[in-house]
């Protein structure tokens, strides 16, 4: 997208003005967290179609803006009629690479791991960063060598980098889903169940510079393939991590994920990047306020109304990892900002822990939900790849994995018209298909093809 002609007009303005005190080696791509003093939504809309990296916005707490910008942009900002002043994300005081998880800690508590439950735990780098890190993601399940006909969660952090409670978190939930394992029946359900990858840090680079950017000083979560746009799905081009996530995403079936962020504390759904309700609204809402609903400090937040809020409606992004997962791979994604401050003193990890663990737990379960199955050749009885699967009262299919055929469509409770469709094949409609109001008792629904 080209700047606008405010931004032109602007800078034309401002060439003049001395940028000494903004001492940096490469002024183009350094940015620096500001805050802006607003007093409307109209603002924040301003400040965004003048291309400004948005962070937090809020109109009821003290009607303040945060963003990241350079100085250039800065001037801009004063130009268009804010007040600014510097907004530095605060490191922990104690939040030292003892205190959090570095990349090399976070691979070998992973290794270790995967050592001792090696029928359960599985790990992977996506790939390497810019400056050679690994991605590093583990997988949980019972049978965790095998791509199973269950449905696969993911759970992403840190995409910006100097935002690392989640990172912290998702180790958490690793480490307490296997020790507990075969002496906790609920937790032994969801491993057995599922089958889980959690991705800690997705920009090491950005967390070992304690920074939101990559090493590029490129925002991850600004340049996948957007939907408002229609986008080619395509890595070409894209930073070296987002490819990494894609390619990762497409050897995938992904039916719910979350995204973990810091900065706020609230459970955000798509869309992101434009106005209106997506298909599945009801489905979205429900899963959204049942995880706020589980962490108090969220559910009774001053900010957002039971702690949740529809990412347009609090402030536009686009190019979003959460749009993109919905968009073009039908997977239930949800920004999780997981706490006020970016980078909190370490102290306060067992604190989000107990704030978190129960919804993060919750959230995962509702991918049991809904209606599951397998797509075959009725002849041969060998998998259909690709079938598209739907609900006539939802517009929005899902689509058969790429290894078993298996799909997996989470919905409310009701009754429901399932369609099914594949190359090669004739259509075939269900009718009259029960949905329970219990995760733990899932409708299993195969479905035979003729060719």
């Amino acid at each position: 997208m080209r700047k606008s002609w405010i931004i032109f007009i602007a800078l034309l303005a401002l060439l003049s003005f001395p940028l000494a005190q903004y001492d940096r080696p490469d002024l183009n791509q350094y940015r620096e967290r500001v805050a802006i003093e607003i007093n409307s939504l109209d603002d924040i809309k301003t400040l965004i179609k003048a291309e400004i990296d948005m962070d937090y916005c809020s109109v009821s707490d003290g009607k303040i803006a945060y963003a990241y910008a350079t100085p250039e942009e800065v001037k801009v900002i004063e130009y268009l009629g804010y007040k600014t002043y510097p907004a530095p994300v605060e490191i922990g005081r104690d939040s030292s690479d003892a205190a959090y998880h570095t990349n090399d800690t976070i691979a070998s508590d992973f290794k270790a791991l995967e050592a001792a439950y090696p029928n359960l735990a599985k790990v992977e780098s996506l790939g390497k960063s810019v400056q050679n890190r690994d991605i590093w993601a583990i997988k949980i399940s019972d049978n965790v060598q095998q791509d199973e006909t269950e449905p696969e969660v993911k759970y992403v952090s840190t995409m910006h980098g100097d935002e690392v409670v989640g990172m912290e978190m998702t180790i958490m939930l690793a480490k307490l889903l296997l020790e507990q394992y075969g002496k906790d029946a609920r937790l032994t359900g969801l491993v057995n169940d599922l089958e889980l990858w959690l991705i800690p840090d997705m920009n090491p680079d950005g967390t070992a510079l304690k920074r939101r950017y990559n090493a590029n000083y490129v925002d991850l979560n600004r340049t996948f393939p957007d939907a408002q746009n229609n986008d080619a799905n395509s890595p070409t081009g894209k930073q070296i991590e987002i490819q990494h996530m894609m390619t990762f995403n497409n050897a995938h079936n992904f039916c719910l994920s979350l995204n973990m962020h810091g900065g706020a504390v609230v459970m955000n759904y798509l869309w992101d990047t434009m106005a209106g309700d997506v298909p599945d609204i009801e489905m979205v809402e429900f899963l959204a306020l049942g995880y706020a609903q589980l962490n108090k400090p969220m559910y009774n937040s001053s900010s957002f109304p039971k702690g949740v809020t529809n990412g347009y409606d609090w402030y536009e992004v686009n190019g979003g990892m959460q749009d993109w997962n919905y968009h073009w791979y039908n997977d239930m994604d949800f920004t999780l900002e997981i706490s006020g401050s970016k980078w909190p003193d370490a102290s306060t990890l067992p604190q989000y822990w107990e704030d978190n663990r129960e919804a993060m737990l919750w959230f995962m379960t509702q991918a049991r939900r809904g209606i599951h199955g397998v797509v075959r050749d009725q002849a041969t009885k060998q998998p259909i790849i690709g079938a598209k699967v739907a609900v006539t009262q939802i517009n929005k299919p899902v689509v058969t994995g790429k290894i078993n055929g298996d799909y997996h469509r989470i919905l409310l409770p009701g009754t429901y018209t399932v369609k099914v469709t594949a190359a090669g094949y004739a259509e075939k409609t269900i009718t009259n298909v029960q949905v329970s109001s219990s995760d733990a008792n899932p409708t299993i629904l195969n479905i035979e093809l003729t060719k």
